[in-house]
């Protein structure tokens, strides 16, 4: 079993004694809500490793961007906005949420770890009017036509999105319906602590 701390280290990300107390409790938050809730399927060490861990591998990569406002789209249950968060607090996080349960849940978590660089929105993503250096999600939609319009919509002058994937042959697809609409920059491939299975960050510019 992978701890928190060996995969945030194996993740090359340093953190404070803070930091993991507020990632631990938002852990725990997330497992007391998830009973009702049904926010992600899993707990426990499936849980850390799948979302936890796997939200975190952008953290280096976002922070080289040397950008200032991250929308998540999609949010759900945080991830990987409120992961970010932590390990990003000089940045702006919005995270866009439609379903009222889970801004519920977000909120909850927001004022208890005390993330004063958090927005939550509830809406939509249609009717978001505001724009953002980087867009970035995780277990949302397939990229499509249609949803690239509208990711395209809430980037500022410049931006990016940031797309959370898994296997290259369901990667180069989606690449191939939104080629005339978006430009691949480059995919990453990262490794989730121990966690066997493809993940790569696709970096879209408009």
């Amino acid at each position: 079993m992978k701890s928190l701390e060996d995969g945030l280290k194996e993740l090359k990300i340093e953190y404070s004694n803070i930091q993991l107390k507020t990632l631990n409790k938002y852990i725990g938050e997330v497992e007391m809500w998830n009973k009702r809730y049904g926010l992600v399927n899993a707990s426990g060490e499936t849980l850390v490793t799948k979302h936890i861990l796997d939200s975190l591998t952008g953290v280096n990569h976002i922070r080289e961007m040397k950008i200032h406002t991250l929308a998540d789209v999609g949010s759900g249950a945080g991830l990987p906005g409120i992961p970010l968060s932590i390990f990003l607090p000089e940045m702006k996080i919005s995270l866009i949420e439609r379903s009222g349960k889970r801004v519920r849940f977000l909120r909850n978590v927001q004022i208890l770890l005390g993330l004063k660089n958090v927005e939550i929105i509830e809406a939509d993503l249609k009717d978001v009017t505001s724009r953002y250096d980087l867009v970035t999600f995780r277990a949302f939609k397939p990229i499509e036509p249609g949803i690239i319009q509208l990711l395209k919509n809430i980037l500022a002058e410049g931006g990016k999105i940031v797309a959370y994937k898994a296997r290259m042959e369901n990667i180069n697809q989606e690449i191939e319906m939104v080629k005339d609409l978006i430009q691949v920059e480059k995919i990453v491939s990262v490794s989730v602590p121990g966690l066997e299975d493809e993940r790569n960050l696709v970096f879209y510019r408009s």
